[in-house]
């Protein structure tokens, strides 16, 4: 008698699964597409987030998006693939702006907030690491975004 209910439930289990399964809808696997994006700041002819496909160059960044006439380009290495989830900013022509990768210790000096100790820094770590952005000063201790957000529309590479 036991095993006749056994036999039953297994049978009933059987076929509520097999129902469950005719039921139970088809998942499609979708290819997902995954997009980077860079914050596009300054003479860029459109600002704020740039979602783009693959790897990009800064050059590749500037041929879709455009810059203004203004664009001071030196401040910026075309060949540099962009990393996902940064900042590119390029800032206006001046006559005068500090060059991160030439520049001597006074002229980095005369920048403010820069004092003797912060351009020894920048003058060692442009020695072992070419800046390639003018972004890369934030890798040098000291210099935050804050101190960078100061400094960028004086600055070139």
């Amino acid at each position: 008698m036991k095993k006749k209910y056994q036999v039953l439930g297994l049978i009933i289990l059987m076929i509520c699964s097999i129902v469950y399964d005719f039921q139970k809808p088809d998942v499609q696997k979708e290819e997902m597409i995954s997009l980077s994006y860079v914050i596009l700041e300054g003479e860029f002819l459109k600002t704020g987030k740039y979602e783009f496909e693959g790897e990009k160059t800064i050059q590749d960044i500037i041929d879709e998006v455009g810059v203004s006439e203004q664009a001071n380009l030196n401040s910026v290495k075309g060949d540099k693939i962009v990393e996902d989830e940064s900042r590119l900013y390029i800032p206006p022509q001046q006559e005068h702006a500090i060059s991160l990768n030439n520049a001597c210790q006074e002229e980095l000096m005369s920048l403010q907030g820069v004092g003797e100790k912060t351009a020894l820094k920048i003058i060692d770590y442009r020695q072992q690491h070419p800046f390639e952005t003018i972004e890369d000063i934030m890798n040098i201790s000291g210099i935050g975004e804050k101190t960078y957000l100061r400094l960028r529309e004086h600055l070139c590479l």
